[in-house]
């Protein structure tokens, strides 16, 4: 089987692996059809880490991945032949965070391509069947966006919205706008900013407002923050509102993200870290359904496995909001 694996910074190629042939009880395997590029992705193939997650030997990339069953372990109900979204995160299932529901926060999780761990661009792959979802309704196309919706779904649930509250996300890029999804769906009126004009054209595209940013005076209950930059940061405790809630989902430099503490105690604001997921899945795949053609935004650019290293050697990616890789 064919497979996208990371030798180094810079260097992707595609390598023909053997392909897994004995399934374990409790798993599937899947033959992948769609992989969504996240920018996690493009930062491995650039700086051969992210903080200290290091590539120190040969990786396959991606993790917003789905694909079709064409085989099942033992003590497994799903089927041959069901679409599938799979979440790229399996925890310990033995921890305090994963007995308490969050896994996400699991120090032994394997997460797809996440150093040393390979990820789902590759033809075939063994994954847990806890952790496979059913999505025959949608297209693999459709259900890998499962994965990037997810993080929109988190941040929601952590910020605790609610109907009628008044929601800005800065930052129109992919994860803003799962967010701003998220938090629509929840009742929420939802604006973006930011100070790229192409992906102000998609987020109004997708039915949003959306603005440059600017030093508006109108305040929000929740801020949610999904650059990762220090104007960012500034930008969200600028515009939430006495008694509101900033979420960090944009992970940048640790000295690029400052608070102003004195204001948070006065003004009793509540700040939120949002890291990964936990017990989205079926939320995220119920947000596709529902949003299934505004979300046509993220499925507009498709490539084939073996354009892959082009694609990234030439920066393409900067081009699209979403690209999917598209396998067997």
């Amino acid at each position: 089987m064919l497979a996208a694996v990371l030798k180094a910074p810079h260097c992707l190629e595609i390598e023909d692996r053997d392909e897994p042939e004995d399934i374990p009880a409790g798993f599937v395997r899947v033959a992948m059809k769609s992989v969504g590029i996240c920018g996690s992705d493009v930062h491995y193939y650039q700086e051969g880490r992210i903080a200290d997650f290091v590539v120190r030997q040969p990786m396959v990339l991606g993790h917003e991945s789905a694909g079709i069953i064409n085989g099942v372990g033992p003590d497994v109900s799903l089927k041959v032949g069901q679409v599938v979204a799979l979440e790229p995160g399996i925890p310990c299932g033995h921890c305090q965070y994963c007995r308490t529901g969050v896994y996400n926060l699991c120090p032994y999780v394997r997460f797809f391509a996440t150093p040393p761990v390979d990820g789902a661009l590759q033809q075939f792959l063994l994954h847990p069947a806890a952790f496979a979802f059913p999505a025959d309704d949608l297209s693999p196309d459709e259900a890998c966006l499962a994965e990037p919706l997810s993080v929109g779904v988190y941040a929601v649930r952590q910020a605790a919205i609610g109907l009628g509250h008044e929601v800005l996300v800065i930052g129109a890029g992919p994860v803003g706008l799962a967010t701003a999804f998220a938090a629509e769906s929840q009742g929420a009126l939802v604006g973006l900013i930011d100070i790229n004009p192409e992906r102000l054209r998609v987020a109004h595209q997708a039915g949003f407002e959306a603005a440059f940013s600017s030093h508006e005076a109108k305040q929000f209950d929740v801020v949610f923050e999904c650059t990762g930059t220090q104007a960012g940061i500034r930008g969200a405790q600028s515009r939430v509102r006495t008694g509101g809630t900033i979420a960090l989902i944009g992970m940048g430099q640790s000295a690029t993200m400052p608070l102003d503490s004195l204001d948070i105690i006065v003004r009793g604001i509540r700040v939120v870290g949002v890291f990964r997921y936990a017990n989205t899945y079926p939320s995220a795949l119920a947000l596709i359904r529902r949003y299934h053609e505004r979300l046509k935004i993220f499925q507009a650019n498709r490539i084939s496995l073996g354009e892959l290293p082009h694609f990234l050697a030439t920066e393409q990616y900067g081009h699209h909001i979403k690209t999917i890789v598209s396998l067997n």
